[in-house]
Parts: structure tokens; C-alpha cells; sequence
């Protein structure tokens, strides 16, 4: 019963995650696109090209929305906010860091967390992950995700010797893990196991 009650509360959050911000964006085109038809019907431009129009112009006002609110979030101001926000509200959200980390590893072109190729089960083999973080007595902390999900998977601790920085992007290695292996080519180059 409690492993039941855990699966569904974890497929809930996951679902949230998914459904929240796209029932943000899907309600926000649809109070642009009333508002310019209701802007059209004093002018009388209410034909189907209109509404095509309209819902283009709503998409692109939501796309000039994220951009504002990006470089609000930009400022001092807005970086403190949000990072108060992600800190109290937002990391509590299972797989939250994760996906934000590879989010603006996008945009930046970098992320916190390095991609890695680590040797789990000794030579001959390695799986993809992320270094989470550098310990004291000289190991990793490494996350290793599941294929497609890069919110779930397994964490170890492992000597640094077991483990490779790749030098391709997080980016790269996330579209790989997501791609059920497909570009690891690309990622792994001439690196031997």
C-alpha cells in the first residue's frame, strides 16, 4: 500500500511539473487571443485570416513576456527573488535543480554540473551521468539518470579515478540520455572504457 501511495504521489508531482507551466502558457494565449478579438470585432476584422493573425500576435506576445520577465530575472533584484523563490518553494519539487540546471545550461551554454562517463561496474563498461559534486576524501558524488527520464535515477559515490569528464556539453549528454543513446558517438569521441 505504501509503495502504491509513493508511485502515485511521484506520477502527481510529474505531472504537475508538466501540465502546470503548459496550462500557464495555454491560458495565457487564450486570454491574448479574447482580448484581440475582442480588440477586431469594434474594427470588424473577425474572418479566419484574423484569428490566424491573432493567435500568431498571441504567441508572439507570450514569447515577449518570457523575455521580459527573463531579463527581470536578470537584474539584481530579480536574481535575488528568484533564487529566494527556487531556494523555499521550488527545490522542494523532486527533480526541480535538475531540470533547471539543464535549462540554463541551455541558454548559457554551460551548467553546474559536469558530464561525465563513469566506470560503475569496473572496465569495459560505463554508464553516462552528471558530477554532482567533488567530496573532501577525494571522490564524486555522481547522479546517473534513467533513460529517457533525466529527473530519475541513482546516485553513487565514487572514486575520482572511475569517472571521465566528457568534454561535451551537458546539453549533448542530456539530448543522449533523453534519446536513448542515440549521439554517443558524438559525446564520447575516442574515449575508451
Amino acid at each position: 500500500m505504501k509503495k502504491i501511495k509513493s508511485m502515485f504521489r511521484t506520477n502527481v508531482i510529474y505531472g504537475l511539473l508538466v501540465l502546470v507551466p503548459l496550462a500557464v502558457i495555454i491560458l495565457l494565449l487564450a486570454e491574448i487571443v479574447e482580448i484581440l478579438e475582442n480588440l477586431a470585432e469594434p474594427l470588424e476584422l473577425q474572418s479566419a485570416t484574423s484569428v490566424i493573425g491573432a493567435i500568431i500576435i498571441a504567441l508572439l506576445l507570450v514569447l515577449l513576456i518570457c523575455f521580459a520577465v527573463g531579463a527581470i530575472v536578470r537584474t539584481r533584484l530579480g536574481s535575488w527573488s528568484l533564487e529566494r523563490f527556487e531556494r523555499t518553494i521550488l527545490r522542494q519539487i523532486p527533480g526541480y535543480e535538475i531540470i533547471s540546471n539543464a535549462l540554463k545550461g541551455f541558454a548559457e551554454k554551460k551548467t553546474a554540473y559536469r558530464a561525465a562517463l563513469v566506470r560503475l561496474y569496473g572496465p569495459g563498461t560505463g554508464v553516462l551521468g552528471f558530477v554532482m559534486e567533488e567530496n573532501d576524501n577525494g571522490s564524486l558524488t555522481v547522479f546517473v539518470p534513467s533513460v529517457p527520464t533525466l529527473t530519475v535515477g541513482s546516485l553513487h559515490v565514487v572514486d575520482r579515478d572511475r569517472v571521465t569528464m566528457l568534454e561535451a556539453g551537458s546539453i549533448d549528454v542530456t539530448n543522449c540520455i533523453s534519446r536513448w543513446g542515440i549521439g554517443s558517438q558524438k559525446i564520447l569521441g575516442s574515449i575508451s572504457l
